[in-house]
């Protein structure tokens, strides 16, 4: 499976620790990964909506009392996408050691749950691209930042999917370029010439 090197030191200690006997790799059944999946996308579709009501000037005193009723503020978006990092590391590395599924029905509903996955968190992405004019440069590299993370993470888990599903993985490995192309546009629209160039340069 293709797993990113950041994840090397966590194994590496984990193995050190059970020397005293054979180190059990875990796998995940099919199930548990369309469950894992369709948790990251109900997390997706709860953060479009906080996404949606985003208001940088939200609580400013400048404006007044009340002024940010009914807004949220980026610290809200980032610790949403935190929560997305955070479900996705653990899947990453509970999915050491999965094999190829071979039961062709379980794979497809595998790659459908990944499927939904992508359309919600593309809409998620789109909404958040949508408001990167609102803010000022320096608020802009948290956001980016976070984004970035979250592309790493993202496209570990998707790589190890893939791998397990020969029977969609086509299909997969597009959705997954789909997603990647769409992060791509998020992470610069969160960058200053992104964000001033009205995605001019994204």
């Amino acid at each position: 499976m293709h797993f990113t090197s950041v994840f090397t030191p966590a194994v590496a200690l984990l193995a050190t620790a059970a020397s005293a006997s054979p180190v059990e790799k875990r796998a995940v059944t099919a199930d548990q990964m369309v469950a894992t999946i369709n948790k990251i996308t109900q997390q997706s579709k709860s953060l479009a909506t906080i996404a949606g009501n985003l208001n940088p000037m939200s609580g400013v005193p400048l404006l007044g009392p009340g002024s940010g009723t009914g807004s949220t503020s980026y610290q809200q978006l980032i610790t949403g996408f935190q929560g997305i990092i955070t479900t996705g590391t653990t899947a990453i590395t509970s999915m050491d050691g999965t094999q190829a599924y071979t039961d062709t029905a379980a794979e497809q509903q595998v790659c459908d749950a990944f499927s939904n996955f992508v359309v919600v968190h593309q809409n998620l992405l789109k909404i958040v691209i949508g408001k990167s004019g609102l803010l000022e440069g320096i608020f802009l590299g948290p956001v980016a930042a976070v984004l970035r993370s979250l592309e790493n993470v993202v496209d570990t888990l998707a790589f190890g999917i893939i791998d397990s599903v020969p029977f969609c993985a086509d299909k997969a490995t597009s959705d997954k370029n789909n997603l990647d192309d769409t992060l791509g546009k998020a992470v610069c629209a969160y960058t200053p010439a992104g964000s001033l160039g009205l995605n001019l340069f994204c």
